[in-house]
């Protein structure tokens, strides 16, 4: 996803308008900061897995607790991204 995103991003304008699979239309500066989150999570997630840490204890730990107000409250809630995240190979 960071690299689609990184690849719109360097064909989209500011005035570009960002059609989303789910939500609200974007635009340049909305996708950012979606590509934003999806590294700060990739980060922390690498952090947990380098630890050694399992996926329970990698979702026990919530490393996405922060970003919850703002991307945990669309059809997948903060609880369930953790898991899928973190389930997911880097």
């Amino acid at each position: 996803m960071i690299a689609a995103i990184d690849k719109i991003l360097s064909e989209a304008g500011n005035d570009t308008k960002i059609v989303p699979g789910h939500g609200l239309l974007g635009n340049r500066a909305d996708l950012t900061k979606l590509r934003d989150m999806l590294i700060t999570a990739r980060d922390r997630v690498e952090k947990l897995k380098s630890a050694g840490k399992s996926v329970q204890e990698s979702v026990a730990e919530k490393p996405f607790a922060d970003l919850d107000a703002i991307w945990g409250t669309g059809i997948i809630n903060g609880d369930q991204y953790r898991k899928i995240f973190t389930l997911r190979e880097i």
